[in-house]
């Protein structure tokens, strides 16, 4: 009667409405009341209101300005703020237009209905509240439409004996409202279905005594928190509230029937999702303004929860979480190197195997490189044998007559040796300068067969201090016998400042000389004046120079680059590969090996060496 009388007071104004206006691309912009019995201090009620807002904005293809009023009844419940409210609301939206009418009832629904049919008739109402009462006839007769949502306490009282088989008790903290009652009323009748548990029910008590009562629960008992609008002494309180109250004394685990309380130390529930529950009441409310008439739309009854629990109380109450169903969700559970940057292990992981597989075709590149160099080394000193020997047989001839003078010279001195010991009285200083002869042609033709044998061996480079001087001319006269046999004078010019060089001597020998008989076939068809082949070495740029200049033919200008290719030869009996392996070894040596015509006649073979440090 009192409410009827107080809208009285806006019975002259409350059909005044101003037209809808536009923003700034003409688009009608929709204006949404949002009425709320409860204050802000209610964490559910405000994260209902924020889902509402967003999921509406995301849907509608209107811009939608929201205007948010809070009746605020926890605190100020009695009879007269609910005229001051009714007051204020008729006097600050009279002149405005509004679309629709959001209302969040919680202890009666006049908020859904009474009150906005009073003060705005002729708008739509869409209403979500959370509770157990009855749903009033005034509802279906003002064309009211919303959703009601229920406790899922059957979810609840099943996911508590799925997590806790052992529970033998169930202690029910409870308040004494109306709504209150109606829902302890509801979990009085689901614990009829449950068997072997025992339920106890603690709302005859302050809240603020429970604490110490929670402290020597028996085992195998759990709590459970009902709504407290109001508990014996008009003290309200918020189901985070309580669990805050009751956690640090409490020996048994704690369920709530809305999510709002996770986090606080409850292990969960069934709970009342808000941002879920915002979503399917943002989704009617775009329904309605489209232009549907909420009388077309029945009143939606949930009372379906969502099972969550928190992943600390779990480990608190040592609650196995092989027990979690499936279709539970576990909140605050420490997010795993792995879950928060998987994408980021994965890129890395993808590069270091492509790093490892690169580095790995790399360790085996080099590995068959260094397995084919080898053999390439292997190949180069069997082919500088082969081209040694070849050139010793070249050699053959002149070998054997440098040979026979030394033989011969010894065979004649032994014979006359044996005339004067057959004589009475031998000369004996005569038969000693024999001996000394003897002796010299022998070291004569020792050294030749030495020279000989350290050509034919088969080695691999090495690198040592070297005499070039003692080496040139070494190899020079290895093949004076085969020049004076072709009629071509030796002639040498060596520096007298020669250092030593870093090299191997047999190598070394074997491209000097390959270079000196290819001088000589070059002078085959030359006349006798002219067959000089020259010897010449001297320090040129920090390095030493050594050159084989002969008189001969010259070499064709398109093919002086191509003469130390391997199987290029500009003679007609060539192989084409002592010019090669010559300029392998020198590469070998850290030289360079060149050939160039002389500007007279002839052609010279140029190589570089290291001096030894």
């Amino acid at each position: 009667m009192m409410l009827l009388l107080t809208l009285g007071i806006f019975s002259q104004t409350r059909d005044v409405q101003a037209q809808p206006s536009t923003n700034i691309y003409g688009a009608p912009i929709k204006r949404v009341l949002m009425l709320f019995s409860e204050g802000r201090e209610s964490s559910g009620g405000l994260m209902l209101e924020q889902s509402i807002q967003a999921e509406m904005q995301k849907r509608s293809t209107n811009p939608i300005e929201f205007y948010v009023e809070r009746m605020d009844v926890g605190r100020f419940s009695d009879p007269m703020h609910s005229r001051l409210f009714q007051d204020y609301l008729g006097k600050k939206y009279a002149g405005r237009h509004l679309d629709l009418i959001i209302a969040v009832p919680s202890r009666d629904y006049s908020l859904a209905g009474e009150v906005p049919d009073a003060l705005f008739p002729n708008v739509p109402v869409v209403f979500v509240t959370v509770n157990e009462l009855e749903v009033p006839t005034v509802l279906n007769k003002l064309g009211v439409t919303g959703i009601i949502q229920r406790f899922d306490l059957r979810g609840t009282m099943a996911l508590i004996l799925k997590l806790q088989p052992d529970t033998r008790r169930i202690v029910v903290v409870g308040g004494t409202s109306s709504s209150d009652r109606a829902t302890l009323n509801r979990i009085e009748e689901v614990s009829k279905t449950v068997e072997g548990v025992e339920f106890g029910f603690w709302t005859n008590e302050p809240i603020a005594a429970l604490p110490a009562a929670a402290k020597n629960l028996p085992e195998g008992t759990v709590i459970l928190l009902s709504t407290v609008q109001r508990d014996v002494t008009g003290q309200q309180y918020m189901m985070p509230q309580m669990a805050q109250m009751l956690m640090p004394t409490a020996n048994s685990p704690i369920y709530v029937l809305g999510s709002s309380a996770l986090g606080s130390g409850v292990v969960g529930g069934a709970v009342i999702d808000p941002s879920d529950l915002g979503v399917r009441t943002a989704q009617l409310a775009g329904h309605i303004l489209t232009g549907v008439s909420p009388r077309s739309v029945p009143i939606e009854i949930d009372t379906s929860g969502t099972q969550m629990v928190d992943w600390h109380a779990l480990q608190r109450w040592h609650i196995n979480e092989s027990r979690v169903p499936p279709e539970c969700f576990v909140r605050f559970q420490p997010v795993s190197l792995w879950e928060e940057h998987r994408h980021l292990i994965l890129f890395t992981a993808a590069v270091f195997v492509l790093q490892a597989a690169t580095i790995a075709g790399l360790l085996t590149q080099r590995r068959q490189r260094r397995r084919a160099e080898m053999m390439l080394l292997s190949q180069r000193t069997e082919l500088a044998h082969v081209s040694r020997v070849s050139t010793m047989g070249q050699l053959a001839s002149s070998l054997a007559h440098e040979l026979n003078q030394p033989l011969g010279a010894i065979l004649r001195n032994a014979e006359a040796g044996e005339l004067f010991l057959q004589k009475e009285n031998p000369d004996l200083d005569e038969i000693r300068a024999i001996l000394a002869d003897i002796r010299k042609d022998d070291e004569r033709a020792g050294n030749v067969i030495n020279r000989m044998r350290s050509l034919l061996k088969r080695r691999s480079l090495e690198s040592d201090p070297l005499d070039l001087h003692g080496l040139i001319e070494e190899t020079v006269t290895l093949a004076r016998s085969d020049a004076a046999s072709r009629r071509i004078h030796l002639s040498m010019r060596l520096a007298s400042d020669l250092p030593l060089v870093l090299g191997d001597r047999v190598h070394l020998q074997q491209v000097l000389l390959n270079l000196m008989l290819n001088g000589m076939d070059a002078m085959g068809a030359c006349r006798t004046a002219d067959r000089v082949l020259s010897v010449q070495a001297q320090k040129l740029d920090g390095h030493v120079q050594v050159a084989v200049k002969d008189r001969g033919t010259g070499i064709p200008a398109d093919k002086v680059e191509r003469v130390f290719e391997p199987f290029f030869s500009t003679k007609n009996e060539g192989m084409g590969m002592g010019l090669a392996i010559s300029r392998t070894i020198i590469e070998a040596h850290g030289g360079t090996i060149r050939a160039e015509n002389n500007p007279d006649k002839g052609a010279s073979f140029i190589f570089t060496l290291k001096p030894a440090p």
